[in-house]
């Protein structure tokens, strides 16, 4: 057979098609409770995924958030039902145990999840007795029954973390009064004690105040890899849809956004579900997940009620409901630029 139709082969996997190639360097990956698949960052239309990693030696039952760290390795953490961390290495595909897996024995709340440059994995965790973000340091695995907890005095609900080029932490929530906040933690000066940076919170900023256990709002966060702009999911103030702002770089105090993407023609319909909803690429694609196996990506620079560049809407069967997404492109502050790391 040759090589060419040896790539386009496809088996079946629990019902889903399989590619037997990995993703591409430069690809989107969506995560839905039990599995996650991917598709080339230049996929337009319909598709069919080049990359899953699914069944039960994965592990994986409630996956939500995900990150891609600097050796392009999945870090997936499981929300309610699991209190574990999972690592898959880059061509992680089928039925694949993790490489590696860690569980934050005290909690399974586990909302959202950032990597730094030196591999530790910042894990935000929403249980009242437990709220902030608890830290795994690089390479860890097994039960860690005393990670270092990270807490912000300006959050009473915590929604979701990022990390920027600095390898400073960033977290949204909302202040005893219920109004959004975005803090930046100098974690890149010290891990357990990190000073408070820049707080971004106030009327002009637009961000939606917060209501119920996960708010009528689940924020969630990312930095742009070139730019270190701040992308913020959220719904508009009138709460009739969703608007993804942007703010400048390092934006402190009460300031608008640089731009907004929002309005019908965005084909961004929302969801509480847990997870990443948005990334951004290494060239400042933001790419947005949706119901139904769709990712919508939209040209840097992109604002106003603007129809997305791509529409990625997966060919194949599969859950219908929204999942987390993480990017992994070329380019940005992300990789080292080694293909054959793990």
């Amino acid at each position: 057979m040759k090589p060419a139709l040896c790539v386009a082969v496809v088996s079946m996997l629990f019902g889903v098609p399989l590619a037997h190639a990995a993703c591409p360097n430069d690809a989107v990956f969506h995560v839905f409770v039990d599995q996650i698949r991917g598709y080339s960052l230049r996929a337009n239309g319909a598709t069919e995924p080049c990359q899953v990693l699914q069944g039960p030696l994965t592990t994986l039952m409630t996956a939500g958030a995900t990150v891609i760290d600097k050796k392009d390795s999945f870090h997936v953490a499981q929300f309610l039902t699991s209190s574990t961390v999972d690592i898959f290495p880059r061509k992680a595909e089928g039925n694949e145990a993790p490489s590696r897996s860690f569980m934050l024995t005290m909690t399974n709340d586990l909302l959202s999840i950032a990597v730094d440059s030196h591999l530790n994995d910042f894990v935000l965790t929403v249980r009242p007795s437990e709220a902030g973000v608890l830290v795994a340091p690089a390479n860890s695995s097994g039960p860690l029954p005393n990670p270092i907890h990270i807490t912000d005095p300006n959050i009473v609900q915590y929604v979701s973390i990022a990390i920027d080029s600095d390898d400073n932490l960033l977290i949204a929530g909302y202040d005893i009064r219920g109004a959004t906040i975005i803090d930046s933690l100098g974690t890149s000066r010290s891990i357990t004690s990190p000073p408070l940076l820049r707080s971004l919170t106030g009327s002009k900023t637009g961000l939606l105040p917060g209501a119920g256990l996960f708010a009528r709002n689940n924020i969630t966060i990312a930095v742009d890899p070139r730019t270190d702009e701040l992308f913020v999911y959220n719904q508009t103030s009138d709460q009739t849809q969703i608007q993804v702002s942007v703010f400048a770089t390092e934006a402190n105090g009460d300031v608008p956004p640089v731009r907004t993407i929002s309005g019908p023609a965005t084909g961004i319909t929302g969801s509480d579900l847990p997870g990443n909803k948005i990334a951004i690429s290494s060239d400042g694609r933001l790419l947005v997940a949706e119901p139904n196996l769709r990712i919508l990506a939209f040209a840097p620079g992109a604002r106003g009620n603007v129809a997305p560049s791509q529409v990625i809407e997966d060919s194949t069967s599969g859950p219908v409901t929204q999942g987390g997404i993480a990017v992994r492109s070329r380019g940005g502050r992300q990789h080292d630029g080694n293909d054959d790391d793990q």
